[in-house]
């Protein structure tokens, strides 16, 4: 299919397609992947209070927003692409400025404008009263997040926030592995923490609004299945962008450019649906919702790392096969 893309650019001329490519990449960004996730999310926590219990909601809620980046990482190792594993690597990243500074900005600006004064007040009282949560929180996205950048220098050898030079090669397998590992350090640091914080504060995790949910088996599977087709599309983009504008995009992601759109605009774009589940759980202005929503970023980061370290065994198995794969 990315081969229409590069049609549709050489049969139209460049301000045409630069329209058209904006156009869509705004629909897949602020609705498609969105709503899909939406449907999605909500019948997972449906389903997880149903038969999981009431406390496992939270870390479904948020776990079920990766799917995006399970999805493109998967679809993009389907196309012997190994930079498809900076998508869940570089949404740890995105997360942290997502949830902890964006998101809570959309929700103030939102009262502003509806001139909802007393809710900033009764927000800023909130902060303040659990300004402990929010730094445990900031605290373990933090420390996902190195996990993450320790794991993508091993799987690429450069750090993720300078330029991948030219000519460079995934790592060989041992390094592949070993990001992988870092990854599972991670999933486990984190389980170690959240085990021990639901045991001090249960009730974050057992009194979270619920009117939402709905288990639903059908809407999460359509869910899925929307979701899976989108970030089918939106992985052929990329890649047909990656043929088009090499020379340009180049000089913004390095050689790799594949991996560096994966790392910094597929992680962005993967990432709307937990900020999406940030602001709705921020505007509740209870203790256990505010817990959800910036556990958007802890919890999400968490399994960012798990599905880069499912990525890094699907590589290094398809690599010990000898099947070569492009950053």
């Amino acid at each position: 299919m990315d081969a229409w893309i590069i049609q549709l650019h050489n049969s139209t001329n460049e301000i045409t397609f630069l329209t058209i490519s904006v156009f869509a990449a705004v629909i897949f960004c602020f609705w498609l992947i969105p709503s899909a996730t939406d449907i999605m999310v909500n019948s997972a926590a449906g389903l997880a209070g149903k038969y999981l219990g009431k406390d496992q909601r939270t870390i479904v809620i948020n776990s079920s927003t990766n799917n995006p980046e399970l999805f493109l990482m998967l679809l993009s190792l389907s196309m012997g692409r190994l930079g498809g594993i900076a998508t869940p690597l570089g949404s740890n990243f995105a997360n942290i400025y997502l949830m902890f500074i964006v998101a809570p900005i959309i929700v103030l600006s939102k009262w502003i404008f509806l001139g909802k004064i007393s809710k900033i007040k009764n927000f800023i009282e909130l902060i303040n009263r659990e300004k402990m949560l929010f730094f445990r929180h900031l605290l373990m996205s933090l420390s996902m997040f190195a996990f993450a950048t320790t794991a993508y220098w091993c799987i690429t050898g450069e750090s993720e926030f300078s330029p991948l030079p030219e000519g460079v090669s995934p790592r060989t397998l041992p390094w592949i592995i070993l990001g992988g590992l870092i990854c599972l350090v991670g999933v486990l640091v984190f389980f170690i923490y959240e085990k021990q914080f639901k045991k001090k504060r249960p009730e974050l995790f057992d009194d979270i609004t619920a009117d939402d949910y709905k288990a639903s088996w059908w809407e999460f599977t359509l869910g899925t299945a929307i979701l899976i087709l989108l970030c089918y599309l939106l992985n052929t983009l990329f890649i047909a962008w990656t043929e088009i504008y090499d020379s340009l995009l180049s000089q913004l992601f390095g050689d790799a450019v594949f991996a560096g759109m994966h790392y910094f605009l597929g992680s962005l774009i993967s990432s709307l649906p937990e900020t999406i589940v940030a602001v709705k759980n921020y505007e509740r202005l209870t203790s256990p919702d505010l817990n959800t929503a910036m556990a958007s970023a802890s919890q999400s980061n968490m399994t960012n790392l798990g599905i880069g370290f499912l990525g890094s065994i699907i590589a290094s198995l398809l690599l010990a096969m000898s099947i070569n794969y492009q950053l």
